[in-house]
């Protein structure tokens, strides 16, 4: 029997890439075509380049019709936090007298918490924080036990329509009959971090280039969300800024760096660069910890304005590719913030990566949904 192809979109905020993939072995993946594109990204909500966003659309849907040979007609985009807001509402229906509920009695209970009413936005994914019984019992999953009421936390995820106008469209013309919306960090958040730890409460924090979304979870719904326009991009202009040279040089001596340790071969206390000069390593290294101390302030500031009471043994789990990869960010965030930070990425052999996160997320939400 043939296995099920289904094709992805990532839209980051420095590329966007197209999966083409199946389901391998032990919930891995079997991927058939891959393709990347760089484009400007966005900010604030809004794309800096709105047509170049359509040629890579078309690009995109052509090498996903050629990987599949026109076979797949749907196709799941991520939808990046800038894009998204969280929604979460209580919800309670009552029945005549006790009965095993269904799933349709699930159905019922969302749909009699949330109503969209603002032609801004639209829903793209609804899930469950926790189901509660009449005997007070809290459960993941209602379905199959006998009660007389069903009571709900719910959180309910909408899209802003510029996001939706922006892709849709392009994709249906190409041949897309279905495009799937999916919030990025609600399938990060199902895919990296296991039932039994998102039950207790989780923190996710997504760094991108440009852009960076903290997400609270708790059960299978997103509690909270908070994205701000930060990431490691800026961590490169702020070595640019300080040593005014070009940002390839800037990015390449970011990744040079161990903020943790003096390296060997640092042992003088400088950092070549390709552009023939050196630089002062401690002057490099305080560019890149000033601007990883601006972040952990805007990440205390969400944690602060959500109002969710976060329990002190939670760790925040970071991921993407922002910060990831800085040898020793971990660490120097986990002393300003006061609390573990741990790097996340997909368990997948060859692709565990945090910048594959988002991708292989919705891949393996796509896979399960076919």
């Amino acid at each position: 029997m043939q296995k099920k192809q289904v094709a992805v979109l990532e839209v980051g905020s420095s590329k966007i890439t197209a999966i083409v993939g199946e389901r391998g072995i032990n919930k891995t993946f079997v991927i058939k075509g891959r393709y990347s594109y760089d484009y400007d990204g966005f900010e604030n909500g809004a794309f800096f380049d709105e047509e170049n966003i359509k040629h890579i659309l078309l690009e995109a849907g052509e090498d996903i019709k050629t990987t599949s040979g026109g076979k797949i007609d749907t196709v799941y985009v991520s939808v990046p936090g800038e894009f998204t807001e969280v929604v979460v509402k209580q919800s309670q229906i009552s029945f005549s007298k006790k009965k095993k509920i269904q799933e349709q009695d699930v159905d019922a209970l969302f749909d009699a918490a949330f109503v969209l009413s603002s032609t801004k936005y639209t829903l793209i994914n609804r899930s469950a924080i926790v189901y509660e019984l009449d005997d007070f019992r809290r459960l993941a999953n209602p379905v199959g036990e006998v009660s007389e009421i069903l009571k709900g936390k719910l959180s309910f995820i909408v899209c802003n329509n510029y996001f939706i106008e922006a892709i849709k469209p392009t994709l249906k013309a190409i041949g897309f009959s279905t495009v799937e919306f999916v919030s990025a960090m609600l399938a990060q958040s199902m895919y990296l971090i296991d039932a039994e730890t998102r039950d207790r409460t989780a923190l996710l924090i997504d760094v991108g280039y440009i852009s960076t979304t903290l997400s609270i979870i708790r059960g299978d719904g997103l509690l909270y969300q908070k994205s701000f326009t930060y990431g490691g991009g800026y961590i490169t202009a702020s070595i640019v800024e300080k040593f005014a040279i070009d940002f390839p040089y800037a990015e390449k001596m970011k990744r040079q760096v161990n903020l943790s340790r003096i390296q060997a071969s640092q042992a003088l206390d400088v950092i070549e660069c390709d552009n023939g000069e050196y630089y002062a390593l401690g002057d490099v290294q305080q560019a890149i910890t000033s601007s990883l101390d601006e972040l952990c302030e805007k990440i205390s500031g969400a944690i602060e304005q959500s109002g969710v009471i976060v329990p002190e043994y939670v760790p925040l789990k970071v991921t993407g590719g922002g910060i990831s990869y800085i040898r020793g960010a971990k660490e120097h965030l986990s002393g300003r913030l006061g609390m573990v930070v741990e790097i996340v990425a997909p368990k997948v052999p060859l692709m565990d990566k945090p910048t594959e996160s988002t991708v292989l997320s919705i891949l393996d939400l796509a896979l399960e949904q076919n």
